[in-house]
């Protein structure tokens, strides 16, 4: 019974990390659109003015937040299958380091980039650091909810109990 609500709360904590890590990376891949977006929609002049004003940062932070939550939906739907398979790799290899994580999370954000684009078309340079930065930002936050106990859930299974310290099961050994 402890095997089964620890892999459930562990299902748990694993949809939540996933759930603020998307939020994070579509606010990275927001803040990387709307830099240039917005001085496109308004105009020149008018985005110069913008930035003159006390307020104007406000009102850039303020859309690239919406523009970000309506991002992580798309974004979810995109990267859902290449995530799950990295976290399922590292939740059976027990792989807790930040660096798997990030590297995971890269490979999953490239993933989605090079299946989103025509065949035969390379991103831009400016596509792939945003690509990379949101994919390393969402595996950091995924790391620091979720991804530093990755596997933990596995000492409970008997089996692993009952092996000694040289990977041997307890009925082979004279004890």
């Amino acid at each position: 019974m402890s095997l089964i609500l620890s892999i459930l709360w562990r299902l748990i904590v694993i949809s939540f990390a996933l759930l603020i890590a998307l939020l994070a990376a579509s606010m990275i891949l927001a803040f990387g659109l709307s830099t240039g977006m917005f001085a496109e929609v308004l105009g020149p002049e008018n985005y110069a003015k913008l930035d003159e004003t006390d307020w104007g940062y406000a009102v850039l932070a303020i859309a690239t937040f919406g523009v970000g939550v309506l991002t992580s939906f798309k974004l979810a739907s995109l990267a859902l299958l290449p995530v799950i398979i990295a976290i399922a790799v590292t939740e059976m290899m027990r792989w807790q380091g930040m660096v798997a994580q990030l590297l995971l999370g890269g490979a999953s954000a490239l993933f989605v980039v090079f299946t989103q684009l025509p065949p035969g078309k390379i991103p831009g340079e400016g596509t792939l650091i945003v690509t990379l930065a949101m994919g390393f930002v969402g595996a950091f936050f995924y790391w620091l909810i979720a991804g530093r106990g990755a596997g933990n859930w596995q000492s409970k299974l008997p089996a692993l109990r009952e092996q000694n310290t040289d990977g041997e099961s307890r009925e082979n050994t004279s004890e």
